[in-house]
């Protein structure tokens, strides 16, 4: 960078920390001013003053444009904000507006294809272009605007701009030089070379400067992290012993599956680890793929990286020197690599040049040919050893490896390959079912294995026996968590008993406190639940708004929440929901059913398209404010949307909540009327869910039922009656069946309900059919016929299942056949099955068209047996049914 230009960026960074005055005041106003941990980039382009001497300006030009948009190509793929472009520098943030928890890591990662990038670009005379970068990692305040139009921009106030821009300046031709602050958070994540002291103009004390050379190459991110000595392993014994056992199985042929399965932090990875320790012994052969938050959409990404690191390649390594390496590698699985190494030569980059020809396939026929080579590699590995396949992170996992993952879980029965899979279990891919795959679920640890990983990381600063019980009793068995909490016990010098809060979560809240001004706003977050969006906040805190942003930036600094987008449409999520219900417990009730309470008004009040889309969340909230009635309402609101969208799950267990919720308020009529409606709700479904046979839509129609005859003369009788007799027909319990349908046949001419009559001559009908008595069962399915209001019937079938006059006329068209009538029963049939089009109910078509399949057997009509369904509702065909038309 030339001297002019360096002046510029220097210049630029203290108006950045300059004061806004008169209009620009009025923008830093405007602005979001946060307080975060950011990681700065300086990108600079060597020799530009010699260039633009040598060069036209419009070259200049151009060679200026074409280095600006390779710098700012790799900071966007990196996950960073441009934050300005003077000429040949570019300053640039990673960590805002939106933070990512290896912000460190994406900047440096960066900076090397930066590097990369501009290396590859010339002048007109063919002359390569070349970078260098400084990075620092610190504390700074980012978002105020300054300036005015198109001068406006966001203001950065720290010292680690300066020192990244100072470290940019002695940097070398082509290299990245980072600070010592981000050094720490990198892990083995790079290799480094360390220069040592740096004095840097500015600075009063030396500081550390570090190179980048390369990224360093891991089997696993735990391998990554661990830049010391990893804590042993407690606690996971009998885990350890099963996967053990596999392992052996494996290794005599019997090829196994083990899925490991945890939250983050639960030791799945140090598990991995114990396993991989035991054995090293045997003589076997370790295979470890490690997925990335960064590559899920890279095909097959895991796998690149695996073979990259067993091949060898060297930094220096030409494609033949990697071809030679590769060819050795491919030839420990099959003897024969002519297919093989042009297919995984090219997935790793390299030439094959002359060694073997060109393949002249399809995208599609090189992906299934590579899929199958890297299976016949593994296979082939097997017959000489053992393969242990450790697959990481599977939750992080690109569609094409787990494609690949599934087909050798296919493959591995009955070869000595046992494969180690990690996952989270929210996001966890699907696997199919595999009778040799186990799934292992890793639980909390207990007290007596929480105090071993307290005493074996305190070491010679032994903790006192109180302060180290307390630990491992309030740390809820994460080994995460015991961990952080006992190395923040020693980073602060708390040995004396009592120091230490009195559960996990009271030590969760002191952290809290410790960031000041934050713990209230958790507090109200955490009513909101583990996602909330700051506009929501925003209305029930009582904070002001600059207030409210500067305490969320500082739960973000202390990764105690995570945010998406800009800060006043951001919507964030606690990091752990352990977080979350500590600061949510730690409210007095009164007070936390006072901001639930709030929450639901502002809910109802600001937010109605909420209230209308998820009256669950209204439920939660009424519950926990005490509002029970307002709960009940919701709840059934939630169990019923549910319903009406097929989401079968959520009504039952929405509806049940309901119910839960309504046993908490004072008995009376008026609490068995509203229990009698989420109970014909709930009936409903589970007939959808599981059918009328099952033994839950019995015992909720029945419950229904008897409320009916509690309250005394109630609408919804007839619907309970139809519930429970359709339960027993299926149930072919059909004397009861018949008795029921009675009593609803009775109720619905007693009340003059005609839909209820003909429901009742429908369901009599039905079972004196099943019962063989068919004179009597045609009497009432034409009665049912004939007794149908098109007005006032046509929405029976959201009340009795499906529509009646249908469900009549197909069952009446079995009877005429059987009675000798084939010709009125196929008269019939065709009435059904244009009334169901009438209609437009896709249930009540479904079983029109599939009841009538039976009444053209009887009719021995076999060509059109098979019927093509109603194509308005998608019924190509109906190949099975339940009864529930019945």
């Amino acid at each position: 960078m030339s001297l002019g230009h360096r002046k510029q960026l220097l210049a630029a960074i203290a108006e950045l920390h300059r004061p806004a005055s008169g209009p620009s005041a009025v923008a830093s106003a405007m602005g979001q001013a946060e307080r975060r941990q950011l990681t700065i980039m300086f990108v600079d382009l060597v020799g530009s003053t010699a260039l633009s001497s040598r060069l036209d300006p419009e070259d200049m030009r151009q060679v200026l444009r074409a280095y600006q948009n390779a710098v700012m190509g790799e900071i966007a793929r990196g996950g960073g904000h441009l934050a300005k472009l003077m000429g040949d520098g570019v300053l640039a943030y990673f960590g805002w507006p939106r933070a990512n928890e290896d912000d460190a890591e994406r900047a440096v990662q960066a900076g090397l294809t930066i590097v990369q990038a501009v290396k590859q670009l010339s002048t007109p005379f063919g002359e390569p272009l070349a970078a260098r970068v400084g990075i620092a990692t610190g504390l700074v305040i980012v978002g105020d605007l300054i300036g005015d139009g198109a001068a406006r921009e966001e203001a950065v106030v720290g010292e680690t701009p300066n020192l990244a821009a100072r470290l940019q300046e002695v940097a070398s031709c082509g290299t990245v030089v980072i600070a010592a602050g981000t050094r720490r958070l990198l892990g083995d994540a790079f290799d480094l070379r360390d220069l040592g002291p740096i004095r840097l103009k500015g600075f009063n004390q030396p500081v550390s400067g570090f190179v980048v050379l390369r990224p360093h190459l891991s089997e696993s991110r735990f391998e990554a992290r661990q830049s010391g000595r990893a804590t042993p392993m407690v606690g996971r014994d009998q885990e350890l012993a099963l996967v053990l056992r596999r392992w052996r199985q494996s290794i005599m042929g019997d090829g196994k599956a083990v899925l490991l399965v945890g939250e983050a932090g639960i030791g799945k990875s140090r598990l991995v680890q114990a396993l991989l320790d035991r054995v090293a012994a045997d003589a076997h052969i370790a295979l470890r793929y490690q997925c990335s938050p960064h590559y899920t959409g890279t095909p097959l990404w895991p796998v690149v990286q695996q073979l990259l690191l067993a091949a060898g390649f060297g930094h220096d390594d030409g494609d033949e020197q990697k071809l030679n390496k590769l060819e050795t590698l491919l030839r420990r699985g099959v003897k024969d690599i002519s297919e093989a190494a042009p297919l995984i030569a090219g997935l790793l980059g390299i030439e094959a040049g002359s060694r073997y020809p060109p393949l002249d396939i399809s995208p599609q026929q090189r992906r299934a040919r590579t899929q199958m080579a890297l299976i016949q590699q593994l296979l082939g590995r097997e017959r000489r050893k053992p393969v242990l396949m450790v697959v990481e992170d599977l939750h992080w996992i690109d569609p094409t490896t787990l494609e690949l993952i599934g087909q050798i879980l296919d493959r591995v029965v009955g070869a000595r390959v046992l494969m180690l899979l990690t996952t989270r279990p929210d996001n966890q891919p699907h696997l199919g079912e595999h009778s040799h795959m186990t799934r292992l679920a890793l639980n909390r640890l207990d007290r007596r294995q929480a105090e071993a990983i307290v005493a074996r990381l305190s070491g010679s600063s032994s903790l006192p026996p109180a302060v180290l019980g307390e630990i491992a009793a309030r740390s809820d068995g994460v080994p995460l968590f015991i961990e952080e909490l006992t190395k923040a016990v020693l980073e602060t010098g708390m040995t004396a008993p009592g120091t230490v809060p009195a559960s996990l979560y009271a030590s969760l809240l002191a952290r809290l406190d410790r960031v000041p001004g934050v713990r209230e706003v958790a507090q109200v977050a955490a009513c909101i639940g583990r996602e909330f969006g700051f506009q929501l906040l925003s209305a029930v805190s009582p904070l002001p708004v600059a207030e409210l942003q500067t305490a969320l930036e500082r739960l973000v600094e202390a990764e105690l929440v995570f945010r998406h987008g800009t800060p006043t449409e951001a919507n964030y999520a606690f990091k752990h929901a352990l977080v979350r219900d500590t600061a949510h417990e730690s409210l007095l009730k009164a007070n936390r059913r006072e901001i639930h309470a709030k929450i639901v008004r502002v809910l109802e009040t600001r937010f109605p398209e909420t209230v209308e889309r998820e009256p669950e969340l209204l439920a939660r909230h009424c519950g926990e404010a005490k509002l029970l009635d307002e709960a009940v309402d919701y709840w059934q609101r939630a169990g019923q949307q549910a319903l009406r969208r097929s989401a079968l799950v959520e009504a039952i267990a929405h509806l049940r909540m309901g119910l839960d919720v309504l046993g908490s308020l004072p008995p009376g009529p008026e609490r068995l009327r509203r229990e009698l409606v989420l109970q014909l709700a709930l009936g409903h479904s589970w007939l959808h869910a599981r059918g009328f046979a099952a033994a839950e839509t019995g015992s909720t129609y029945a419950r229904a039922h008897e409320l009916c005859l509690e309250l005394v003369d109630v609408p919804e009788l007839p619907q309970a009656l139809y519930g429970r007799c359709a339960h027993h027909v299926h149930r072919g319990e059909l004397n009861a069946a018949l008795k029921l349908a009675r009593d609803l046949l009775s109720a619905g001419e007693q009340r003059g309900d005609g839909s209820a009559t003909v429901a009742g001559h429908r369901m009599v009908g039905v079972t004196l059919c099943l019962l063989g008595r068919l004179g009597e069962s045609r009497a009432h399915l034409e009665a049912g016929a004939r007794l149908y209001d098109p007005e006032r019937d046509r929405t029976s079938a959201f009340t009795y299942a499906s529509d009646s006059r249908v469900m009549c006329l197909v069952w009446l068209s079995q009877v005429l056949v059987m009675l000798g009538y084939p010709e009125q029963g196929a008269a019939r049939h065709n009435e059904a099955l244009r009334h169901a089009g009438d209609l437009s109910q896709a249930n009540t078509s479904a079983l029109a068209f599939s009841w009538g399949c039976m009444t053209l057997q009887l009719l021995h009509d076999v060509p059109n047996v098979r019927i093509s369904g109603d194509r308005e509702h998608g019924f190509h065909r109906i190949v099975s049914t339940d009864f529930a038309g019945s």
